[in-house]
């Protein structure tokens, strides 16, 4: 303690400050990082960051500043006493409207000198991905009577651009080509790499089980009328006859406990994305084969609707596509193409569409001699983009 004689007016006085806390004592950031948006590099300004540890949330608080940094603060000291020698985990959550969720991980510690000495984990730039638009509208003959729509008229994105061109540049020989899927129901978990094929899915309607109990999203137990011919690692097809929201899924664990032709748990390998409830089917399926493997060209996060591939894909739409990254148990979702055709009054819709700038329609119908050929910018904005495709 610091001692020193102060004076005011005739007053004198024997002061003896307490020292100042070591620095990991304070209140400091624990945790940060710079949230880019990942098609144009600009800084995400309004993000909201969250610890998703029950545990940890209390001693901690958010802080969000100019050009992206978001981060958590406590006090070290407190929170963690025996960083010097050991290491902790935080996660941290991030959130942005029109963007997916992304949970980051990291550890930190030990910290030589603490508390005296002490840095936050920092996670540098971390770029979060759009939740997609989907491309809907009408195919027509301008200058005809009414406008003429052409039935018939087929669509695809045959050419993309992952960022926009610079300024100087034109953005034709920048193109790349499409080389991508549409994934139903989007992605369980982040893929840095992964390969992806078309499966052989064999369901067991003879052995098909009810739910008993309704599974909200992000649940991961199913309470099964009976678990008859059931095993780990198997797929569990529920709600199979519903396009929007059915999901297979492989089975992590199954409860053994009783009999096989009473109710039972099963735990499945990721949490549903959809809502089933009670009496929904659930059929076991069997998957004996997979063809055609194509792998990712570009890392993947939870949410993703969209994989970029390293080779134009064979498989036709509708088809069940396993994600498998040796890693992390498998995933199943059905394939969407980005190429449709318009109904008998011209109306069309994509599915839906993610992570780029810029894309190229072509539209192609017999009463037209040539192409059409549309670059259209993706308003993230909205749900569903409205497109009037004409030709002259």
């Amino acid at each position: 303690m610091d001692c020193r004689e102060e004076t005011a007016g005739a007053a004198r006085f024997h002061f003896c400050p307490d020292r100042a806390p070591p620095p990991a004592d304070r209140l400091r950031a624990l945790v940060q990082a710079r949230v880019l948006d990942e098609i144009s590099g600009q800084p995400i300004e309004r993000c909201r960051v969250t610890m998703p540890d029950p545990a940890l949330a209390p001693h901690m608080a958010a802080r969000v500043a100019a050009g992206g940094l978001v981060g958590l603060v406590g006090h070290p000291a407190r929170l963690f006493p025996t960083l010097a020698t050991s290491a902790v985990t935080l996660p941290i959550q991030l959130e942005a409207d029109g963007y997916l969720p992304r949970q980051l991980s990291g550890t930190l510690g030990p910290v030589t000198g603490f508390p005296a000495q002490f840095a936050p984990l920092d996670h540098g730039d971390v770029v979060l991905h759009r939740l997609g638009v989907r491309f809907s509208g009408r195919v027509v003959a301008r200058g005809t009577p009414a406008n003429q729509p052409l039935a018939g008229a087929q669509l695809r994105i045959d050419g993309l651009w992952s960022t926009f061109p610079p300024a100087n540049a034109a953005p034709g020989p920048l193109m790349e080509p499409a080389r991508i899927v549409g994934l139903t129901p989007g992605l369980y978990a982040d893929y840095p790499t992964a390969t992806l094929a078309r499966c052989d899915v064999v369901p067991d309607l003879p052995r098909s089980k009810t739910l008993l109990a309704t599974a909200p999203p992000g649940s991961q137990r199913l309470r099964l009328s009976d678990r008859r011919t059931l095993a780990v690692g198997m797929a569990l097809l529920i709600d199979g006859s519903d396009p929007d929201r059915h999901e297979l899924m492989p089975l992590a664990h199954i409860d053994t406990s009783s009999s096989d032709d009473q109710p039972a748990w099963v735990e499945l390998a990721h949490p549903l994305r959809h809502l089933h409830r009670l009496n929904s089917p659930a059929v076991p399926a069997a998957i004996p084969a997979t063809h055609d493997p194509h792998t990712l060209s570009r890392a993947a996060l939870t949410g993703d609707a969209v994989a970029f591939l390293n080779a134009a894909p064979p498989w036709s739409a509708g088809t069940v596509i396993r994600i498998d990254d040796s890693v992390r148990p498998v995933e199943y979702h059905w394939l969407e193409r980005y190429e449709t055709s318009a109904d008998a009054e011209g109306y069309f819709r994509l599915p839906c569409l993610a992570r780029v700038a810029l894309t190229r329609l072509r539209v192609t119908h017999p009463s037209q001699p040539q192409p059409l050929n549309l670059v259209v910018e993706p308003n993230y904005r909205l749900v569903q983009q409205t497109l009037v495709v004409a030709f002259e």
